[in-house]
Order: structure tokens, then sequence, then C-alpha cells
């Protein structure tokens, strides 16, 4: 595989999907309510003062998931969409289901969004994700480092959306920090955070930036339907501060602050209108960009609007009767290593052929059926022409190939 040599004249926007958070001990989006059911949270308070609400919420979607679904089923074969698809259908449709009266749906919905936010809470020490880390295993800190090292001069050309909900990235893109705005990079996250308002929290960002784009929001982003005003709660250093219930709006005070993710599910919408910003911006600098990067990103069907979107700006920037159009380079870096093992799988069945095997077609036509679900490249070829490929782990990606 080639580096991923980043040009100073060029603008690049990184895509991160869950898989980009692997190395960094988080689930990837299939094993978060395993997770939950298991207690199986990466943040784990040393004084134990989570343990019982982990418990009341690993029990409590436990309780939910016998009671909607077939009791008969391992719970392990429930997908975390299913469940949302259900609960956000009848508190729209102001059903119950089965026993299940319409208030507790609302409370069991409630406590799937606070089981999300523990289990894609980060462990990891501050330090960990801080350019200034000498040593550091993650590779946002990794590649955050060598943009912060090399780009002390020179204008910052460097965008990022990311569908997780964990911080990790936002810790390392703060930590780089400084009072003066002509050595800083402020992050800007596409939006007017109410943080801006008040005394003592990051301010907006400056002349030197860098956008950190969430369609999906985070586990850190709390939503007043008072007054409107969305806040972050990551102070500048991007220290996470824990978790509390009843938290009343810093702007307004009249009303309890609300965590807003767009959790997964097939009827995903982007009503709110900071996810919509976030959008709109997202669209603009995707235009914009020479280099579209996606990492442990693999165009999932529940994402269908963003496919859209990336195929709709793709397409249009394929028009050269348009002055300086021309489409973006695309690299995509797959953390799952499927090609490999299912090519070696259809390697071998062809060795089998060669010793005249009887079920060698069958095996090939088997791999190569597994393989159309599960090849992440073959999904991007569908829509993107000679895209770079580079099948190894975000760290790996990190340490070997990107090069600033």
């Amino acid at each position: 595989m080639k580096k991923f040599k980043i040009n100073p004249s060029k603008k690049y926007v990184f895509i991160m999907g869950a898989g980009a958070s692997k190395d960094d001990n988080l689930p990837i989006q299939n094993e978060i309510l395993q997770n939950i059911l298991k207690r199986k949270f990466a943040m784990r308070n040393r004084q134990g003062l989570h343990k019982n609400e982990y418990k009341k919420v690993s029990d409590g979607i436990k309780k939910l998931l016998k009671s909607v679904f077939n009791s008969d089923v391992p719970l392990e074969n429930i997908s975390l969409e299913a469940i949302f698809n259900i609960l956000e259908t009848s508190i729209s449709q102001g059903h119950n289901i089965g026993l299940l009266k319409h208030e507790e749906i609302k409370k069991y919905y409630d406590m799937l969004i606070e089981g999300i936010m523990f289990a894609t809470l980060t462990d990891a020490k501050l330090k960990e994700h801080n350019v200034f880390n000498k040593n550091p295993y993650s590779p946002y800190t990794v590649i955050g480092k060598k943009i912060f090292e090399n780009y002390k001069n020179t204008d910052i050309n460097f965008s990022f959306i990311t569908f997780n909900y964990d911080i990790c990235l936002d810790r390392v893109l703060l930590s780089m920090y400084n009072e003066d705005e002509n050595k800083t990079y402020d992050v800007d996250f596409g939006i007017e955070l109410g943080n801006y308002d008040l005394q003592d929290w990051f301010h907006r960002p400056r002349k030197r930036k860098i956008y950190l784009l969430r369609p999906h929001g985070s586990i850190n982003w709390l939503f007043c339907k008072t007054c409107g005003k969305v806040f972050s709660r990551i102070s500048q250093q991007g220290n996470p501060i824990e978790l509390v219930d009843g938290i009343k709006c810093y702007h307004c005070g009249s009303a309890t602050l609300e965590p807003y993710i767009v959790h997964p599910a097939n009827n995903r919408t982007y009503v709110n209108k900071y996810i919509a910003q976030v959008w709109d911006k997202m669209e603009n600098v995707l235009a914009e960009a020479d280099y579209w990067c996606f990492i442990g990103y693999s165009l999932p069907e529940a994402d269908r609007y963003f496919t859209y979107m990336l195929s709709r700006i793709y397409n249009f920037r394929k028009i050269k009767t348009l002055k300086n159009n021309r489409v973006p380079e695309v690299s995509v870096v797959n953390v799952n290593k499927s090609a490999n093992f299912h090519g070696e799988m259809i390697s071998k069945a062809d060795t089998c052929y060669n010793d005249k095997c009887k079920n060698a077609d069958e095996i090939r036509k088997y791999f190569e059926f597994l393989q159309k679900d599960k090849d992440v490249f073959r999904r991007f070829e569908v829509y993107f022409s000679n895209i770079k490929k580079y099948e190894c782990s975000f760290r790996e990606f990190a340490t070997k190939y990107f090069s600033v």
C-alpha cells in the first residue's frame, strides 16, 4: 500500500465511522447493545459511582427486549436499529406495545440513549488524546500530532466528519488550542454553541480552525427544548464532564438539558436545526475538498441520506464543462480486513478445483456471496472511481501510511 501523502496546497476531509474508534477500545455499532446488556462499558468509574446506574440501565433494556421481541430468541440476535425503529414509531404514533404503556416506552427510549452514552464513553486518560503526548497509542492522536507539528506556519486545510458518538477526536483537536490566534487550531463544530456566551468556556473559532462536523450529534451535546440552545460539555482542554441527571439549561435555566444524538434507525431524521446546519456545512466541505478519506466507515444502509449526498456531489464534480471542476480523490481505510480473508478462501477453492474437487464451484459462489455484503471496497466502487485501498487498522494507517 502506498503512503497517504499530504499535499499542503490541497484540501482534505476525513470521514470517520465506528471502526475508527476500535483501537481506542470503543465498540462498533453492532457491539453497543451487547455491551449495554453485559454492562461492558469502557468508562469504569474508580469509585464505583456508576455501578448502580449501569445495572439499572442494563436490567431495564433486558426487560424491554424480552417484552417486545420473541423471548426464545437470543438477545444477541437483536439489533440496536430494530429496537429504535419500534420504540420511535410507537412514540410518534402514541401506541402501546402489548402491555407496555406509551409512558413506559418513552422511559425505555431515554434509558437506551443513556446506555449508548455509557457504552461510548472512553476510559482513556486525557493525556492519551493530547497532541503533546510523546508516545500516543490512539491513532486519533497520532494523526493529530502529525498535523499539529507540521502545519504550524501554513494554512490548515483539514476537515473531519465523524459519525461516532465518542469524543476521542474532539479531545485531540481541542488539545491544539493556543491563546495566540496565530498559533492555535480552533475547533469549529459548524454550529453556534451556547458555550460561546458563557464565561470561561471555549470561545468562537478564530481564523485558524479545523472543522469537526458531527451529523449524528455527540454524547457530550446537550439540548434545551425551551430556548433551543445546544451546549458541548467539553472544556477547552477536552476534559469530559461527568454525566449528571437534571442539569438546568446554562442559558435560560427554565428546562432540563437533554442529550442529543441521532440514534441508529432506518427512519433517521435530521430536523433539529443544529443537526441541519451541520449537514449544510458537510455539503460545503465535501464540495470543496480535493481528497475524501473514509476511515472505518462502510456506507451502511441506514446512512442512505449521506450516501445520496456523496453521490450527488461526486457526480456534480464530474461535469468537466464547469471551470476548475474535478472529482475528489477517494481513499478508503477498511479496518475489518475482510477482503483479504475472503480472497484467500476463494484461492483455496481454486486449489481444491485443481485437485478435481466436485464442490469447488459451490464453495466459490458461497464466498463470493459473503464477500458481496462484507467487502467495503466493493461498496465504494459502486459510487466512486479509482479508490485507493488501505486494508489495515486505523492505528496502522496513522503510523505507517499517513504522512505529512
